[in-house]
């Protein structure tokens, strides 16, 4: 597709041209339109409230590495492209153009009537271009980043003793004693874990927070929960096992699956490098986490089940860390392949 662009005209430090609405785009252009506006719909399968496919921007093969979500109204690519974004970024990078241009594109074809507002300050989103200013819109800062954290999981003044370390299950789970020791887990007989499988959760800088205990098997009724946390604890603020996997990181990258179990079975393969988001969502607090122990030169491997709460997850952690990092996702292959399930042999080929 060819765009023809009058040259702006320069007065002063302002460059006079079209404004862009990046609020309104964003707000009033649904993605599924711009799928039909390039007759991509039909190539695409639907799951969900998502639709799945080959890449259409590097001209992917792989039909299960495109995926798109109405609700979030996003894209990712799990292949090439190593990323995604928003509707403007994704006639950005179909018609290999820079944002703004994109965002101008869109308001034509969408007859968006973009201007600025009287009385509307200059850090508003509808912005003009001038000589000194990026590509994309500047972004207002947002209360939540500027306000302070309240919320915090206090250390436990207490450690569970006498954990049975060979009760059965645990073995019938494929973990072998190593990987019992090392993850300090074990049927708890007493308490508030009564008749589950103890397993510590600790902070970033290796604080013991809580215990969650896996009930044993399926629970017997819809009152009795497959894991139980303490009240009050808040899971979304911490990832399990990133106080000792960060140490393994080096070159290697950090390994993140949903679930405790997955964890330990990726690591008695031997891969040390590992951790897991203590369910099928990654909240903005692990996002950093995750950063800050990878650095910016870092490298993330995405290794969720193969369903649709960890098809979910995995468009939503790519959006949250893609930016910041390097994401490879890792396809487990047959649909409910789960990580906790896979063998060494499995696991080794699927990360090398």
């Amino acid at each position: 597709m060819i765009i023809i662009q009058t040259q702006p005209i320069v007065k002063g430090d302002i460059i006079m041209a079209k404004w862009v609405d990046y609020k309104v785009i964003k707000k009033d252009v649904r993605i599924e339109d711009l799928l039909k506006r390039y007759n991509l719909l039909d190539q695409l399968t639907q799951r969900g409230d998502n639709f799945v496919g080959k890449c259409p921007i590097h001209k992917g093969t792989n039909p299960t590495q495109f995926h798109v979500s109405i609700t979030k109204n996003n894209f990712n690519c799990f292949g090439d492209c190593h990323g995604g974004g928003n509707v403007i970024d994704f006639v950005a990078k179909m018609e290999g153009i820079e944002i703004r241009k994109a965002g101008m594109l869109i308001q034509d074809w969408f007859d968006i009537k973009a201007k600025r507002p009287s009385g509307e300050k200059e850090d508003s989103e509808s912005v003009p271009v001038t000589k000194e200013s990026v590509e994309e819109p500047p972004k207002k800062i947002s209360a939540v980043l500027v306000k302070e954290k309240k919320q915090k999981n206090e250390p436990l003044k207490f450690a569970l003793k006498s954990l049975d370390q060979e009760y059965p299950y645990l073995n019938e789970r494929g973990l072998e004693k190593e990987t019992i020791e090392y993850f300090e887990i074990g049927y708890c007989t007493k308490g508030m874990m009564k008749d589950r499988i103890a397993i510590p959760i600790h902070n970033s800088n290796g604080e013991l927070l809580a215990y969650t205990g896996r009930w044993i098997g399926d629970p017997p009724d819809e009152e009795t929960g497959k894991y139980k946390l303490p009240a009050g604890f808040l899971k979304s603020l911490e990832v399990y096992n990133l106080h000792r996997a960060k140490k393994e990181i080096g070159e290697r990258g950090l390994i993140i699956v949903e679930g405790y179990f997955g964890c330990m079975n990726v690591w008695q393969a031997g891969f040390k490098n590992v951790v897991a988001l203590q369910g099928s969502f990654l909240s903005e607090e692990q996002a950093e986490l995750i950063v800050e122990a990878v650095g910016a030169d870092g490298k993330v491997f995405l290794m969720f089940d193969e369903d649709e709460a960890g098809w979910k997850c995995r468009v939503d952690a790519l959006d949250l860390l893609s930016k910041k990092v390097f994401v490879r996702t890792v396809e487990l292959g047959k649909e409910g392949t789960q990580p906790d399930k896979l063998s060494k042999e499995e696991i080794t080929t699927l990360l090398g």
